[in-house]
């Protein structure tokens, strides 16, 4: 295999793209090219350019390397090829980037802990479906196959006039020019198989077309993938959140505690209730609302098209137009059981084994009680249900660029570029519950109350006693495992075996949103060559983006006279517990009312040809029916069959809009010279953004019966315009022919989500049924989610690394970076007793309200080091290890908000990993080529003040993914290949602040694929 001439042209090729950050003098945004994994010789010549995955390192170390800043890149092995599944498992690959997973697939991605990420696509702002209102990248509907890499900027330049704090993702596509003169042809077709889902093989299919000649060329890029990944979950209720209960009189038989007053649990003692048998009432327990267990088939149906066009209209001016297109389908169907107290509110248990953790808290009642963590809950089940959720994302994306570049060879240069972006995401949501009790707990005498008369909830259910005096069912939740084992009683383990004892309680339509976005800019850059060794580069750049989110409920017209009306209630939670009574809507005969949610046993016509046996997967549980999620496809249709008449109920609290205007322009200076006999190159410059904001929140106003969100009470529109003043300093000095160090320092600002500026405030409700068979829909707590007032991100950087080249594909490198953060922002709480129940009445309910926050004084600092080793190039190995290589990286990262959690330990910035780690090994010869990687990723904190109690800090522990790829050329132009990923069975366990606080754990599968490429 030949090798010459490979890095002049890497180096060329990395030049032209790092161009775009001022990397290279005289070039602006619109110079970010492709750097082509599949460049072939120029005509005529006879040099092999390596692809594979030791031609995918030569180029991202031939990147680095010509960088004048601190810039990390992966490309595409072949044509129709990153090194992984997904983008984001590539870009885990480079120092200092965590991603997440979502059903196994990398989803969304940090850089140096945080998520305020900015995304490029060659060089400048892209619209992506999965990220309308938010920073964070998530790739997860972007077809890997149609890039040519990718490049991660961690230290920002005067030119980059649109990056993130921690870093900035440049996407690049290819373009006709990159590739070889004449005709390229290339496809591939694969299957995918995961172990868990056991679907026959999904298919994925991508193919590329280009021509071009010395003045013109075209190409087209295609990906369509359906594929179904498995995604289970068991433990804690997530996103139901959890109470903080202690054993003093108040709160030990508190409704929803541990022991309501006419159930006790415990034994009485001095100043409250023992729950925990150790002789005193000063313990208090973490309480969730409820477990539950289920398994998600996520289908995701991906296309992508990419469209490239340029044309070299004379020798001092190319045209180039490029179109990216991106439409994803997911189904995500969920089968589970849940299990909880009656009243939604807590789970009474009485703790079977316990700790004490060392650290207190003070309780309503002025007394300090000792924090312990459970890890056995002796539970009293007052309610257990099987169900199904079907949620249906539909995304797209459409984005155009249009770039004409002035070089006549002569010293000044210049680019005019137009982008215009386009996406939506809409989400519907359909839900059903069945309960196998008789739903005497709900409607007494488990009769509900309809205008065709009365009709028994479930005759073959089993009683759950809820009367003063008698327990409920026990049943025990064993967290002391990796996994929880549940202990269900006799009497329900009996049920769950015949459809004939599940009935019909809930259904429902809620959270559904519809989201739009649209982006326009307009940049004009410029540089003149002062000398060769100075260039003073400059331009300016005018955006807009402008971003809708409209979320709403379905609601049905009930009883008015009959079944279903055009003129009735409108009913948002079609269940047997919602009586419908409400004053402002009320339904009924003389009793005064009628049951909301039209029971019938899952052996009903209507219901039996699409209820299926499901296995929960969880220690303990058997198998249980549940409708089939897939019937709820069309969220619209189901509510409709069974309740005609949906109409949409906008959440204001949640819907918001949200307009951004930057006026920006930069000046920067690119230089090389020589210091005490020592190289160097750099740039320094200054970025100038003025941000005009445009905000509308709608004003939530009185409270809806019946699961209806507030009404809406108007809008307020807010108006904002701040200026950032940003410098940004790079130099590096070459202090021996392979030996580079670099020094970085900037200033960076970054928008936030825009539902921190535009969100509203959506209160939570749950029943309560202390008072049997008159319940009440209480305000639980809510969410703030947005605040006009908020300040952007900003930060001050600085950052030097070391880099050592021991040839074309092996590069030693260690960095440290320091990220003073002096405007950020971080969940908070605040306390509110002004807010009335669901029935419209203000009881002075002291309730937690979730809201962002101004943070300020956070640090991130840390340590990154890589080597990527071709042993091709290390003279002193063996021959029979030449062909093999390593890629690895380890970065540590700590981070510190100036928060504490109930342990006393430093709360860190949210989705930070204190250390990570990647190391793949890969073999390639002329013909085979494989790999294994391994990925280690530390705790991360995933959520703070976790069901409102402050300080109680959510994390997922650390895990450990293996994936594995071989390939073999068959010829030069066809290739067989094989891919596995988390080989191990890895899966995320989380827990709340002290790990033996276990609160659920996140099961993916191991994903499998096989296929062939070939190209011409």
């Amino acid at each position: 295999m030949k090798h010459k001439s490979l890095m002049n042209r890497a180096v060329l090729l990395a030049a032209t793209s790092l161009a775009t950050f001022g990397m290279a003098s005289g070039a602006s945004a619109q110079d970010a090219a492709a750097t082509p994994a599949d460049s072939a010789a120029p005509a005529g010549g006879d040099e092999i350019v390596i692809t594979g995955i030791r031609g995918s390192q030569e180029r991202a170390v031939a990147i680095k390397r010509e960088a004048t800043s601190v810039v990390d890149s992966i490309s595409a092995e072949d044509i129709g090829k990153l090194p992984d599944v997904t983008i984001s498992d590539s870009l885990q690959r480079i120092p200092g980037v965590q991603i997440l997973r979502s059903a196994g697939e990398g989803s969304t991605i940090n850089i140096r802990g945080l998520p305020q990420v900015v995304t490029l696509m060659n060089g400048e702002t892209y619209l992506g479906a999965q990220s309308i209102t938010s920073v964070q990248p998530n790739f997860n509907d972007i077809p890997s196959q149609l890039f040519a890499g990718a490049d991660v900027i961690k230290s920002t330049t005067g030119s980059l006039l649109n990056s993130g704090i921690t870093g900035t993702v440049n996407l690049r596509t290819r373009r006709p020019f990159d590739l070889k003169e004449g005709l390229t042809l290339a496809a591939a077709a694969e299957g995918a198989y995961g172990d868990k889902t056991k679907h026959k093989f999904d298919p994925n299919f991508n193919g590329l077309i280009s021509w071009h000649n010395d003045r013109f060329g075209f190409m087209v890029s295609a990906a369509y993938s359906d594929v179904r990944l498995s995604n289970s979950h068991n433990g804690i209720q997530e996103g139901y959140g959890a109470t903080l209960h202690n054993e003093g009189t108040a709160d030990a038989t508190s409704n929803g505690g541990f022991s309501p007053s006419f159930r006790p649990r415990g034994t009485a003692v001095a100043g409250g209730v023992d729950v925990n048998g150790d002789g005193d009432s000063n313990d208090a327990f973490i309480v969730p609302q409820g477990f539950t267990g289920w398994n998600k088939i996520n289908q995701r149906q991906r296309l992508g098209i990419n469209g490239s066009a340029q044309w070299m209209i004379n020798d001092a001016l190319t045209l180039t137009g490029d179109a990216f297109f991106t439409k994803q389908t997911e189904h995500d169907r969920t089968a589970g059981f849940q299990m909880q107290d009656v009243n939604w509110q807590a789970a009474e248990f009485v703790p079977g084994a316990s700790r004490d953790t060392g650290a207190t808290y003070v309780g309503g009642d002025g007394r300090t009680y000792n924090i312990n963590t459970t890890q056995v809950y002796n539970y009293d089940l007052g309610n257990f249900d099987s169900y199904a959720q079907t949620d249906r994302y539909r995304s797209q994306s459409q984005n155009y660029n249009l770039e004409l570049k002035f070089d006549n060879g002569g010293p000044f240069k210049a680019t005019l570029r137009g982008v215009y972006g386009k996406a939506h995401q809409y989400y519907d949501q359909s839900y059903l519950q069945f309960s196998l009790s008789d739903g005497q707990q709900w409607q007494p005498g488990g009769v509900g109350h309809y205008p065709t008369g009365d009709r028994v909830f479930n005759a073959n259910g089993y009683t759950v006693n809820t009367i003063a005096g008698l327990n409920s069912l026990p049943a025990v939740v064993d967290f002391t495992g990796n996994k929880p084992v549940f202990t269900l009683p006799s009497q329900l383990l009996d049920s769950l075996g015949d459809m004939s004892n599940y009935a019909l309680k809930t259904m429902s339509s809620e959270g559904n949103y519809r989201k739009n976005g649209d982006m326009k800019v307009l940049r004009a850059d410029g540089s003149y060559e002062a000398s060769p060794d100075l260039t003073i580069s400059f331009g300016g750049r005018y955006s807009e983006r402008s971003v809708s989110d409209y979320e709403f409920d379905r609601a049905a017209p009930l009883y008015a006279g009959q079944a279903s009306d055009p003129n009735g209630c409108l009913v948002k939670w079609k269940a047997f517990d919602v009586p419908m009574s409400n004053s402002s809507c009320s339904a009924g005969d003389a009793s005064g009312y009628y049951t909301a949610g039209l029971t019938r046993l899952a052996t009903d016509p209507t219901l039996a040809s699409m209820v299926k046996l499901f296995n929960p997967g969880v220690a303990g549980v058997p198998n249980m029916y549940v409708l089939d999620p897939k019937a709820m496809d069309n969220a619209l249709a189901f509510q409709n069959s069974f309740y005609p008449g949906n109409v949409e109920v906008m959440n204001p609290g949640s819907s918001y809009k949200v307009g951004v205007k930057q006026i920006s322009g930069y000046v920067q200076t690119d230089f090389h010279g020589d210091l005490f006999g020592l190289p160097f190159s750099g740039n320094a410059g200054v970025k100038v953004i003025n941000t005009k904001l445009d905000i509308t929140q709608y004003v939530t106003g009185d409270p809806q019966p019946y699961g209806l969100a507030n009404t809406l009470a108007g809008s307020v529109n807010t108006k904002r315009s701040f200026t950032d003043i940003l410098p940004a300093f790079n130099v590096a000095f070459d202090l021996a022919q392979n030996l580079k160090l670099r020094f970085a320092m900037s200033r960076t600002m970054t928008l936030l989500d825009l539902n921190q500026w535009g969100g509203g405030l959506t209160p939570n409700y749950a029943i309560d049924t202390s008072i049997p068979g008159t319940p009440v829909f209480r305000v639980t707590g809510g969410s703030q989610s947005g605040n006009p007032q908020l300040d952007p991100w900003r930060a001050t950087n600085v950052e030097g690394s070391l880099e050592y080249y021991l040839g074309r594909g092996s590069l030693l490198s260690v960095g440290a970076f320091h990220i003073s953060v002096d405007s950020f922002i971080q969940s908070g709480n605040v306390i509110r007793t002004d807010l009335p129940d669901n029935d419209g009445v203000v009881r002075g309910r002291t309730v937690s309200i979730s809201t962002p926050v101004q943070g300020t004084g956070g640090t991130l600092q840390g340590v990154e080091a890589g080597a990527k080793l071709s042993f091709l190039d290390l003279s002193f190995m063996p021959d029979f290890l030449r062909n093999f290589g390593i890629d690895s990286n380890f970065t540590y990262s700590p981070s510190d908000t100036g928060k504490k959690d109930l342990s006393g330990s430093t709360i860190p910035f949210q989705d930070n990993s204190k250390i990570q780690t990647n190391l793949a090994l890969f073999y390639q010869d002329s013909h085979f080529q494989a790999r294994v990687a391994w990925n280690y990723r530390s705790e991360r904190a995933v959520q703070s003040d976790f069901g409102g109690i402050s300080g109680l800090e959510l994390y997922q522990a650390p895990t450990n993914y293996i994936d594995a790829s071989v390939s073999y050329d068959i010829t030069p132009n066809v290739t067989i290949y094989g891919q596995g990923s988390n080989l191990t069975g890895e899966y995320e366990k989380y827990y709340l602040t002290w790990k033996d606080q276990k609160a659920y754990n996140n099961i993916f599968e191991r994903r499998f694929t096989v296929g062939a490429r070939v190209k011409f």
